[in-house]
């Protein structure tokens, strides 16, 4: 048994010396450090990462990103893309979506629910004149 413990821990000292040499050739890596945000895609949680507005430049795709302005207190940001698929693009066009007074917020988790919720009086949307930039992870 120690014969075999002694034959891996040469067997892994000899694959991290190969390894190094090879790493240490390019340099150091350098890596940031980025929070991951939770939002709802067709029912499911999903992340993404949040770089903020962006200007838009001649050409660039869009999708729509509903946030809520008095939603219940789990509600997260609802995508209706995501990557892999032909309409996906990390750059989202905002609405803003507002529970009417007199109605209980209660948790969206997709756009056909939100756009039923609109149907029904429930919420309003309002397009928002920001674009942010928000890749799906």
């Amino acid at each position: 048994m120690r014969r075999i413990a002694a034959l891996l821990a040469v067997v892994a000292a000899v694959s991290i010396g190969a390894a190094l040499p090879a790493a240490a050739a390019d340099g150091p890596v350098k890596t940031y450090s980025q929070d991951v945000t939770l939002g709802f895609f067709r029912g499911q949680v999903v992340s993404y990462l949040d770089f903020g507005p962006v200007k838009l430049a001649s050409g660039n795709k869009v999708a729509p990103i509903w946030a809520f302005a008095n939603g219940h207190e789990n509600q997260r940001n609802v995508i209706d893309t995501v990557p892999g698929r032909s309409d996906y693009t990390p750059l989202w066009a905002v609405r803003m979506v507002t529970w009417r007074s007199g109605m209980t917020p209660r948790v969206l988790r997709s756009a056909a629910v939100i756009r039923v919720a609109e149907r029904a009086g429930q919420v309003t949307i309002r397009s928002m004149p920001i674009v942010v930039n928000c890749p799906v992870l």
